[in-house]
């Protein structure tokens, strides 16, 4: 992941492009405080619910840092940014064409920000302990189920191919559970990218519209607060 200095530094989007920006959690305790300061009242209360500190600490620095890095997207203050749903609840930005999607597992927190353009993103920990071939046979399509099985390291190909299904899903702004058992493949008007952001995790992204680059940054590294 590359880093941008300053937030007032952040990268043009473009149209053909997608941003990912990559929290690592423990690398921003020392911030939580100031990006729950961010997030609106229904934000706080729902992070507080959290009964385990590592979920309530992945809830703040998700909204806290979808705030900032919108702000630097739009120029609309941090704590300013207003939020619309689709009726499957499906947060996005009011009054912008700017785009966006989230999502954390295990210490990592993944956004995507994309212009005029449906997107998804997915991160996945990789669990050992797992019974990836009985899921497969119960979700996945018999080629999907083929790849697990032939993987060199089957847990990771399983994992790759649920991040895959998952940021379709989102990308969608679909509900569904059975959507994951779809085969999601490139040329079928969804345009899918793998990510690499630890080798402990599988993730990806899932977009609609032409796609040139995906450039990946991480939050750690930026500098938001005077």
């Amino acid at each position: 992941m590359e880093t941008i200095p300053h937030i007032r530094e952040l990268p043009e989007l473009t149209t053909d492009t997608i941003h990912i920006w990559g929290v690592h959690v423990p690398d921003v305790l020392d911030q939580l405080d100031r990006l729950h300061s961010l997030l609106s009242t229904p934000e706080q209360e729902k992070a507080g619910r959290f009964h385990r500190d590592s979920d309530r600490q992945s809830s703040i620095a998700a909204r806290g840092s979808l705030r900032i890095l919108l702000s630097g997207y739009t120029g609309i203050p941090a704590a300013e940014i207003k939020f619309g749903y689709s009726k499957n609840g499906k947060p996005y930005l009011l009054d912008s064409a700017v785009n966006f999607n989230v999502s954390h597992s295990g210490d990592w927190v993944l956004l995507a920000f994309g212009w005029d353009r449906q997107i998804g993103v997915d991160i996945e920990k990789i669990k050992r302990s797992m019974d990836v071939s009985a899921i497969a046979l119960r979700y996945f399509s018999p080629e999907e189920i083929e790849t697990v099985k032939t993987a060199a390291d089957s847990h990771t190909a399983f994992f790759q191919l649920w991040a895959h299904k998952e940021a379709y899903v989102k990308a969608c702004g679909s509900t569904l559970f059975q959507e994951l058992s779809r085969d999601v493949t490139n040329g079928v008007g969804w345009i899918l990218r793998p990510l690499e952001v630890d080798p402990k995790y599988a993730a990806a992204v899932v977009t609609d519209q032409e796609l040139s680059s995906v450039w990946c940054y991480d939050f750690g590294g930026l500098k938001w607060a005077s």
